[in-house]
């Protein structure tokens, strides 16, 4: 467990988290206090909530948010200053992976809203075995539990036959899509394009979910915001080769480790409704300058441009430590979206654009003796893989990995000298 510098995670609206004013499936609130002074038996409340997203689809504890008179989570107090220090990655991990076996993946993040300072757990599901809780505490543990989150916003031990089905089912997946990678992974590293009718076909649909992105957005804010797109499609091309209720039910279970990192309509963020030919979403925020618009087919393709609020001007900048996650979140999205359409073994042809970055400059990576900047000089950057679903579920950091590489290149930055990329994925401050 490692504390995140929530400078490495500028891609997600923490004010959207903290004031959201419902707990979810993916969110809990917790009332400001103070970690040293709780008993034994409320640390195990963390320690159930914990365990329970991570089996489930990861997530988030907030603390400092209080209920009001009708219950809900509205009352932002906020943290003192000796409550936040409390709340030590250290001590808290110590105490949540004493009870929890195998050790739950999660950070513990500060960030401050309106002036006031929030403790966040940000809680990963679980990419090995299922966590089972290794003692008991109260009624707050049951020894050898599997606690799950549910859709009304519980955290409790499974005892449906479909919800440890479930459970199971995902750990034994996460086994087979780590022995797919090592056998068929790499095999498809050098093959780049998808049969060339289906490559057509699927670019057609491309243009056509590109242009409608103009329309709702705007040229003028595109043309104008440095974006990052995302594209992906498999090997063959049938136009109805998934329902549409299928293709929105794939998008709205999208769970990324750290949720809300890249906005995904149907997720809560934004509106998202069904065409005829789609399943499509869409948000402006004229506050912050960002935009999503989101586009998926029942023939497989997936399609999203996010406008990062940065404006496309010279001398301009783009943050590595903002690009990283963002990246990171994309490459999981495609992953998580064909594992949810029920594929594994089909190859996926995934494409990620920057826009709009001729002389941008890539801020975050200066080294001492460094005389020049890191600045691209073309219009866009754009790179191209060919993976099996299995691969890019079972190993995403990989990819990410050289993603990121590739497109730094194009800032002129030498892919030998990225700081410790690995790391930085797992959110400890580089």
């Amino acid at each position: 467990m490692n504390r995140i510098d929530t400078r490495q995670l500028d891609g997600i609206d923490w004010a959207e988290i903290i004031y959201r004013g419902v707990e979810t499936q993916e969110l809990d609130y917790k009332a400001a206090q103070n970690w040293k002074d709780l008993p034994r038996v409320g640390k195990a409340k963390f320690v159930r909530h914990a365990m329970a997203l991570a089996n489930t689809r990861g997530g988030y504890v907030v603390v400092g948010v209080g209920e009001d008179t009708n219950g809900n989570p509205t009352d932002y107090q906020g943290l003192t200053e000796e409550q936040l220090r409390s709340f030590d990655p250290s001590i808290v991990g110590q105490f949540i992976n004493l009870y929890a076996d195998p050790s739950i993946d999660f950070d513990i993040v500060r960030p401050e809203v309106d002036g006031k300072h929030y403790a966040v757990f940000v809680i990963r599901r679980f990419s090995g075995l299922p966590h089972v809780s290794s003692d008991h505490c109260g009624d707050e543990l049951q020894q050898g539990a599997f606690y799950i989150r549910t859709p009304d916003a519980r955290s409790r031990p499974a005892y449906r036959a479909s919800e440890l089905q479930g459970i199971i089912q995902r750990a034994l997946r996460n086994q087979r899509e780590v022995l797919g990678r090592m056998l068929r992974g790499v095999l498809y590293e050098g093959n780049q394009y998808a049969e060339p009718d289906a490559e057509r076909q699927f670019q057609e649909q491309l243009e056509a979910s590109g242009e409608n992105c103009r329309q709702v957005i705007g040229p003028a804010r595109i043309n104008s915001t440095i974006t990052m797109s995302l594209s992906a499609y498999p090997d063959t091309f049938v136009s109805d080769r998934w329902m549409l209720s299928d293709t929105r039910s794939a998008v709205e279970s999208i769970a990324l480790p750290i949720p809300g990192l890249l906005p995904l309509p149907g997720a809560g963020q934004g509106q998202a409704f069904v065409t005829n030919r789609s399943f499509t979403g869409n948000l402006a925020d004229s506050k912050s300058g960002r935009f999503h618009f989101f586009e998926a087919f029942p023939s497989g393709l997936l399609y999203h441009v996010y406008g990062t609020g940065t404006r496309r001007k010279k001398g301009g900048e783009l943050s590595y430590n903002r690009l990283v996650p963002l990246i990171d979140a994309a490459v999981r999205a495609i992953g998580e979206f064909y594992e949810n359409l029920g594929v594994q073994e089909d190859l996926i042809t995934l494409t990620i654009s920057l826009n709009n970055v001729n002389d941008c400059r890539l801020a975050g990576v200066e080294e001492r003796g460094d005389t020049q900047p890191y600045v691209c000089h073309i219009p866009d950057i754009t790179v191209r893989k060919r993976r099996t679903v299995a691969d890019l579920v079972a190993d995403p950091s990989e990819h990410t990995l050289k993603i990121v590489k590739e497109v730094c290149e194009r800032f002129n930055y030498p892919a030998r000298r990225h700081p410790r990329l690995r790391e930085m994925l797992r959110g400890i401050p580089v």
